[in-house]
């Protein structure tokens, strides 16, 4: 079985998951592109060329019983936890939902406007999304109560947008 690693080699890691590809190859070093698009520098005898035949060695090696729990995947262990950090951003404003609203009555208008605040407040729910900003607008401030009414009925935590950002016509919503 030919071990010999040159330039353009797909390589396996023997201490670590995953595999990569020889950049530069030196008596006792290689740089490795892994699969995650970093460059690394091995030994060389930490890395395995990837062929067909060591994949045939590999799946059919025999393990005895006994040590079988000794090689179970255990999960990849990091100090940091993922964390999903979406931020959704949506402005209710009439005239960005519908093209022609001029026919529409005011009740209508603010209908279609909850109607659309209580389907990305579900969807964003189903998305794991941290944090949703809804635009309402300041006005007279009859859309804004009636979004945070829609607000009080999910239970959830909100508060007002930043001011500067938002001139007090949104509502941050959190998840």
């Amino acid at each position: 079985m030919d071990n010999k690693i040159k330039v353009g080699d797909i390589i396996y890691f023997l201490d670590a998951k995953g595999e990569g590809e020889v950049l530069k190859v030196n008596d006792t070093n290689a740089t490795i592109l892994n699969e995650h698009g970093f460059e690394e520098v091995y030994p060389l005898n930490a890395i395995l060329k990837k062929n067909n035949q060591n994949n045939d060695c590999l799946l059919n090696a025999y393990i005895p019983k006994k040590l079988e729990n000794n090689f179970k995947k255990t999960p990849n262990k990091s100090i940091f936890k993922k964390k999903t950090q979406l931020v959704w951003e949506i402005d209710v404003h009439i005239e960005n939902l519908l093209d022609d609203y001029y026919h529409l009555s005011n009740y209508e208008i603010i209908s279609k406007q909850l109607d659309v605040c209580e389907e990305m407040i579900l969807k964003a729910q189903k998305m794991k999304v941290r944090k949703l900003v809804i635009i309402h607008g300041k006005g007279q401030g009859v859309l804004r109560n009636e979004i945070h009414q829609i607000l009080y009925s999910f239970r959830l935590d909100f508060k007002d947008a930043d001011y500067l950002r938002y001139s007090g016509g949104a509502t941050d919503i959190f998840f």
